[in-house]
C-alpha cells in the first residue's frame, strides 16, 4: 500500500507559490487564466445562438449536432462533468420526442407544463 503523503507546511507553500511566480516572469509557466464569468458566458453565448438561428436555421442546427458531437462520443476514455451535461441535453432531446410520440398515440396534441415536467424533464434532472 503506498504511504499517505503529508500535507506541505506554509513555508513549503509559499516556497513553491513564489517558484511558480519566477517561472511565470521568466515565460517558462503561462500566465494564470483568470476566472470565467459564467453568468457573462452563458448570456451572451445564447444571444449568438439566437441571431445564429434566426439567420440561418438549417446550419445552425448542424452546427449544433456537430459541437455535441466534438464533446461527447461514444467512446471516451472518461466523463467529464461537461460532457454529462452534454448527454443530459441528448437525454432530454430523446426523452422529449419519446413523449410528444406518446401524446400523438393519445390522439392529442396539446400538453401542460407539469406533464412535461414529471414525465421528461425531472427523471433526468434528478439523474
Amino acid at each position: 500500500m503506498a504511504a499517505k503523503k503529508k500535507r506541505l507546511t506554509q513555508r513549503e507553500k509559499a516556497e513553491r507559490a513564489a517558484m511558480k511566480k519566477q517561472l511565470q516572469a521568466e515565460g517558462v509557466l503561462p500566465p494564470d487564466k483568470p476566472r470565467l464569468n459564467r453568468k457573462k458566458f452563458a448570456r451572451e453565448t445564447w444571444a449568438e445562438w439566437e441571431e445564429f438561428l434566426k439567420s440561418d436555421p438549417i446550419r445552425a442546427e448542424v452546427s449544433l449536432l456537430r459541437a455535441v458531437e466534438f464533446i461527447a462520443g461514444p467512446e471516451l476514455p472518461a466523463v467529464t462533468p461537461e460532457q454529462v451535461g452534454v448527454y443530459k441535453a441528448l437525454k432530454l432531446a430523446v426523452e422529449y420526442n419519446k413523449f410528444l410520440r406518446k401524446l400523438e398515440a393519445e390522439g392529442r396534441s396539446k400538453y401542460t407544463i407539469g406533464e412535461l415536467a414529471d414525465e421528461v424533464v425531472l427523471p433526468i434532472w434528478k439523474l
